[in-house]
């Protein structure tokens, strides 16, 4: 028997998927079993054909640092896993039914949860947002930690919030904004927002080009509530889903040839690359060099003094009744 196979080796539990197996396997369409990955480790653009489950991962991304195996694992198995399986389920309904779909509350949550994630789980935003986290946790930028510390603290605890947040391990602060970080994706503004936009799939079989995909595969608008505004993810090589906040914003979209539609997708795909690029085959490999990296998309981790104080705000307010997503 040849040891050679299309079949990729079991996923180790601490290998972490942002850019998850179930989306880029739309575009491992080959006899292989594999996508073409485009990455420039040095000064070169190279190409490779990767397994999907063999790219867009970083090992112990989401981990709870300090403990045991099943709960350091405890946000991949209990947060990410069910919101991936539940936009497998989204995408699968897109591709059978397209804009036909009927869309049920677990679905149409788990696509607007599984958006979100996208824009907060690559390890660049997860770094950023720890280190925002600590920041605000520290800086008590309203007045307000303090007091709250206060009205808690225990005969031989610290004196002052400033001495407890010196005194907590590195670990302690760590899980502490990954916990934060997984409330954000699970019940944040901007999951809510896109659950409630006009979505839209957008087949571009006649046009010239497939889509290209990345590891920043989200294209939005700086706002999804401004005028025009609306968020896009190519689903497959000639598919396009977008959300738009309007029916105006989505006749734009609509407006635009296949075509044009196309390479406009993929030039933003390519601007805002990190590390890769993700295409049926290497077709477009003068067209991604061009584009590679060459432009930083603004990211909802790096958040402003503004939305720290926001964040810290929503933290201190006093708990609200657990949410039910409305039905679709």
């Amino acid at each position: 028997m040849s040891r050679l196979s299309n079949n990729p080796p079991p996923n180790p539990p601490h290998r972490h998927h942002y850019i998850p197996t179930f989306y880029l396997s739309r575009w491992a369409t080959g006899n292989d079993g594999r996508l073409c990955q485009y990455s420039r480790p040095h000064d070169r653009l190279v190409r490779n054909r990767r397994h999907p489950t063999a790219t867009g991962f970083a090992d112990k991304l989401y981990e709870l640092r300090g403990l045991e195996d099943d709960l350091a694992n405890a946000v991949e198995t209990k947060f990410f896993s069910p919101v991936d399986n539940a936009a497998a389920d989204a995408l699968a309904l897109m591709e059978a039914e397209g804009n036909r779909a009927r869309w049920d509350s677990r679905r149409r949550t788990g696509w607007a949860v599984f958006l979100h994630s996208l824009l907060l789980r690559a390890p660049e935003d997860v770094a950023a947002f720890k280190e925002t986290w600590r920041y605000l946790m520290s800086a008590d930028e309203l007045g307000q930690w303090e007091e709250r510390y206060q009205e808690i603290r225990k005969p031989g605890d610290a004196a002052t919030f400033q001495e407890h947040m010196a005194n907590l391990p590195a670990d302690t602060h760590d899980r502490s904004a990954m916990n934060a970080l997984v409330s954000m994706m699970d019940g944040g503004n901007v999951a809510r927002k896109i659950h409630h936009m006009l979505w839209h799939v957008i087949d571009t079989s006649d046009a010239d080009f497939d889509f290209l995909t990345s590891d920043r595969p989200i294209i939005r608008t700086n706002g999804l509530m401004i005028e025009g505004g609306h968020l896009a993810l190519p689903i497959g090589p000639r598919k396009l889903f977008v959300a738009a906040r309007d029916e105006a914003a989505l006749r734009t979209i609509l407006a635009m040839s296949r075509r044009q539609l196309v390479r406009e997708c993929n030039r933003q795909m390519c601007d805002y690359a990190v590390k890769f690029v993700y295409g049926v085959d290497d077709s477009q490999l003068s067209f991604v060099a061009k584009h590679f990296a060459t432009k930083d998309q603004p990211r909802l981790a790096q958040a402003s003094a503004k939305q720290r104080q926001d964040m810290a705000a929503t933290m201190l307010a006093p708990p609200k009744s657990p949410r039910t997503s409305p039905q679709a």
